[in-house]
């Protein structure tokens, strides 16, 4: 980005990683592929995706497309954004089954948040500020017909924050988060029993699920 229009500062570990690694998985800051797959098996044994409108937020290679697809969860759309042009190039050269990728900021362009059944983010949040990840997820679920899910760093993780380097992540108040999605509806589920409590999933839907 040029000095009209600087990078973010949420954005700047992510440009940095691309500077540094191109387009590919190592810029997308996941400490491991394990942990990455976690943290999408949170949110498969929770929903079944299929025949499901899908918006993928910070959607970096498109990796989870591709988790979806081996997991025959048959969704019907899948749209990935991403501010890195890098990444969304490589996600696009995958070609993977009814999957397109943009992209975009949703940060700088709410609108983009429409007509979907559920919204993803998986790593996200972690570099935001904590405020603005809460209002952006506000912001999420209405526009949502169905409801969102997202994972952060938990701050009940039993972890030394004096003696662990999260950088460029941040743990969130994992309490704040909870009351936060129930303030937007009943139909909440919380997980944190993946990667020894160091991760949290949150779903927020706007109905029950059909029994």
């Amino acid at each position: 980005m040029d000095k009209e229009n600087p990078t973010p500062q949420y954005l700047k570990p992510y440009q940095e990683a691309v500077e540094e690694h191109g387009g590919n998985f190592e810029a997308t800051l996941w400490r491991s592929k394990k942990g990455q797959e976690l943290r999408f098996q949170a949110f498969t044994q929770a929903i079944d995706f299929s025949g499901t409108t899908i918006l993928d937020i910070g959607c970096g290679i498109g990796d989870f497309a591709e988790h979806l697809l081996q997991a025959d969860m048959q969704y019907d759309t899948y749209i990935g954004i991403d501010a890195m042009e890098e990444m969304i190039t490589t996600a696009n050269a995958r070609t993977l089954a009814r999957a397109t990728f943009q992209v975009d900021d949703v940060l700088q362009n709410t609108s983009l948040i429409s007509d979907f059944d559920w919204a993803i983010f998986s790593g996200t949040l972690n570099a935001m500020n904590e405020d603005v990840a809460e209002e952006l997820i506000k912001t999420t679920f209405q526009a949502c017909k169905i409801g969102v899910a997202f994972n952060f760093l938990s701050d009940t993780s039993g972890r030394d924050p004096e003696t662990e380097d999260l950088h460029p992540a941040t743990r969130f108040n994992t309490i704040s988060w909870l009351k936060t999605a129930f303030s937007l509806s009943p139909v909440v589920s919380f997980t944190q029993t993946y990667l020894h409590g160091h991760d949290g999933t949150i779903i927020i839907r706007k109905h029950e699920v059909p029994q």
